[in-house]
């Protein structure tokens, strides 16, 4: 057997190993992302140079998604519960809504708290989400431009109104948009494209590379 140094050199070689690995596939994709402003969930603007230092998981989407955004922030969910405690004050999830109209700040903040009250929604002026979206290389197209009555919409968490008419006249516009997982790395690089299909465990591995370079 190897006495206890030995075994612990031999560990952190491995683990040296590991990390080079993952290093070499996650190449920083040129041209996907940049530096942004936006509107935070409690109504502070940010810049996205906040988050450097912090390995970023970000995705686009919109609080009356009835079917894909919940699924994708479910699966946020378990990927940041994949973290150890110490990860995830290194890691960031950051949901970008697409539509800044319906989506203000304390909406946002509600529907992001109901998965996780650690994740980060960010919200703006049109102009600002079209360039955040143009930034990515993202997409989205409107699927009804005439308004659907959001009581018709299988809603996570409904925005709440002072009475129960504006619930009834609360209209919604439906989306269709990019569900790609963007992965940043502390500098705020584009280092891989993820969806909800890739295997937790193979993608908390790759945060967990961009953690430790």
């Amino acid at each position: 057997m190897l006495k206890p140094m030995l075994l612990g050199i031999f560990i952190f070689l491995n683990t040296l190993n590991i990390a080079s690995a993952f290093d070499e596939s996650l190449p920083i994709l040129s041209g996907v992302g940049g530096e942004f402003t936006a509107v935070d969930a409690d109504g502070n603007t940010i810049e996205s140079t906040n988050f450097k230092g912090s390995v970023i998981i970000l995705a686009f989407g919109y609080t009356n998604c009835a079917d894909v955004c919940p699924f994708t922030l479910g699966y946020l969910k378990r990927l940041y519960a994949g973290l150890s405690s110490d990860e995830q004050k290194k890691t960031r999830i950051v949901f970008v809504t697409i539509d800044p109209k319906y989506d203000n700040p304390d909406h946002l903040k509600k529907f992001i708290g109901h998965y996780n009250k650690d994740f980060i929604g960010l919200s703006g002026s049109q102009e600002q989400i079209d360039y955040i979206v143009s930034l990515y290389h993202a997409e989205y197209n409107s699927l009804a431009t005439l308004g659907v009555p959001t009581q018709n919409i299988r809603r996570v968490n409904p925005k709440l109104f002072a009475d129960s008419q504006e619930a009834k006249d609360d209209k919604a516009t439906l989306f269709s948009h990019t569900i790609t997982l963007y992965l940043l790395d502390k500098q705020g690089n584009t280092r891989s494209l993820e969806y909800t299909g890739t295997p937790v465990e193979q993608f908390v591995g790759k945060i967990r590379a961009l953690i430790h370079e």
